[in-house]
């Protein structure tokens, strides 16, 4: 965990572009219960954020988006809320977006 950190801190840092806002993450289907347990994620995002501001973006990527896509997406939105509710994401300026 602590390695993957490290490179993503490493990668972030290139970034020099002025136009840079969002920062988008790209959740399969069966990866959204995974989210409240991933503490190096929240922690690395929040050093991110000290480094450079941005806006979170969730994009949502469905297993099956025709039979599972909308309970899927819903299961992702009642996930980032008890993600908020535990103040996993305090240091944003403003909520996280949900494509």
């Amino acid at each position: 965990m602590e390695n993957r950190h490290t490179m993503v801190m490493e990668v972030f840092s290139t970034i020099t572009s002025p136009v840079f806002s969002e920062l988008v993450i790209v959740v399969k289907g069966n990866e959204t219960s995974d989210i409240p347990s991933d503490l190096t994620l929240f922690e690395t995002l929040r050093t991110m954020k000290e480094i450079k501001p941005f806006k979170l973006v969730f994009s949502f990527d469905a297993l099956s988006p025709i039979t599972h896509g909308e309970k899927e997406h819903r299961r992702l939105v009642k996930v980032l809320d008890l993600v908020n509710a535990e103040g996993l994401l305090d240091f944003l300026d403003s909520p996280p977006v949900i494509c």
